[in-house]
């Protein structure tokens, strides 16, 4: 009889069972009970696999406030390095920038301060925070064209994406959509952790289209999923993305009926959107959100699934929807979204089944980049350094 489940198995069979299970509903059955949880997650450690979230690591963009984490699990010491100190001192780097994180996987900007006003980005480091292994990714070589700024191109408008699938393959791969000074699509480039080097890619499918760096993204069905905007149609839609900056579908979005995309993440596997109608279009101000969920990936079939305002969230009626207020994550396990108010640092989760808003935090730290952390405790050799 199993100790740990109370069923008239022995955990040996129990064990079996689960090994045979796909990912989506194995992490609901860690909610059916704490034994079930502590027997799950036992399972998933294990195998290494990527765990569910943990919290988040958050800082500003110029390098000097990357290294803060607030830990959804409690306590006072966080599961991971907050300050990442096992990166290398490389001598010519002197700033580290917070980007983004996949599966267990977090990448930085390397970047360089030439003089008081100008700067120079390096190149990339990802790193995995659990097992403390990390590598250096050259800079792709793109540059804008003369007479379009003198700012560093891959500081902005390029916006580098990690790809990371442990359950395909131990390498990884960077995705860099480069923008002209019309911030329309100007070039694409890949990156793997296996052949090494930058691949230059075809982008005239791409042609007068932005990505939407500060609406969030999605891995879903091994495809990275983002916001794209397309300017001389005035509308969004949502491009899935492979490893070799291909697009792979177009999941097209009624911004008319169902209002204007301001985030989009993943949660048990699916597509999670939310959107909201703009009241004041001088101000962009708008009062209240929806959450969309894409219960049918084959046919688009989207389900409403809540609204809220911010008036519940932050106790303010209306609030920008890119500025003020961010929502951040999405957790993957459970119907719980993740918010911080810019004015004052305030961080809330909202549960979606039971209606309730909770602040969690106010943030001591600035913050412009904010990327949530799955500890994934499997070593790789596409992250053959480790301090």
């Amino acid at each position: 009889r199993s100790a740990v489940t109370g069923l008239g198995l022995p955990d040996d069979p129990i064990a079996e069972i689960i090994s045979r299970l796909p990912a989506k509903p194995l992490f609901r059955f860690k909610y059916v009970s704490k034994a079930w949880f502590r027997l799950i997650t036992d399972w998933l450690r294990k195998l290494k696999f990527p765990q569910t979230l943990q919290g988040f690591f958050y800082g500003d963009n110029d390098g000097n406030n990357y290294g803060h984490f607030f830990n959804l699990l409690g306590g006072s010491v966080p599961p991971v390095d907050p300050a990442f100190s096992f990166l290398p001192q490389l001598p010519e780097t002197q700033k580290f920038i917070l980007l983004r994180s996949c599966n267990g996987l977090v990448l930085f900007r390397r970047k360089q301060y030439l003089n008081a006003g100008h700067a120079k980005t390096l190149g990339y480091i990802v790193c995995n925070p659990a097992t403390k292994e990390w590598v250096t990714v050259p800079r792709s070589g793109w540059t804008l064209a003369k007479g379009q700024g003198d700012y560093d191109p891959e500081e902005w408008p390029a916006i580098t994406y990690l790809i990371f699938d442990p359950a395909v393959s131990s390498q990884f791969k960077l995705v860099q959509f480069c923008h002209d000074s019309g911030l329309n699509m100007s070039q694409v480039y890949t990156y793997s952790s296996k052949s090494g080097v930058w691949s230059e890619r075809a982008s005239e499918c791409w042609s007068s289209e932005t990505v939407g760096s500060c609406v969030g993204s999605a891995f879903v069905n091994g495809m990275l999923h983002l916001i794209v905007h397309r300017s001389y149609e005035q509308l969004s839609m949502i491009v899935a993305v492979d490893g070799e900056g291909e697009k792979c579908r177009i999941i097209h979005w009624a911004e008319q009926e169902r209002g204007l995309l301001v985030f989009l993440g993943q949660s048990q596997g699916n597509l999670i959107c939310m959107s909201g109608h703009i009241v004041d279009h001088q101000t962009g101000f708008i009062t209240e959100l929806s959450i969309w969920v894409l219960e049918d990936y084959g046919t688009e079939q989207w389900m409403l699934k809540d609204r809220l305002s911010y008036l519940q969230l932050f106790g303010e009626v209306s609030l920008s929807r890119c500025f003020l207020s961010s929502p951040i994550a999405i957790h993957p396990d459970r119907n719980v979204f993740f918010f911080v108010y810019s004015l004052n640092g305030k961080l809330v989760s909202y549960d979606m089944d039971g209606k309730e808003v909770s602040t969690l935090s106010t943030l001591e730290h600035s913050w412009t980049s904010f990327t949530p952390y799955f500890p994934y405790f499997a070593e790789s050799s596409a992250l053959a350094k480790k301090q």
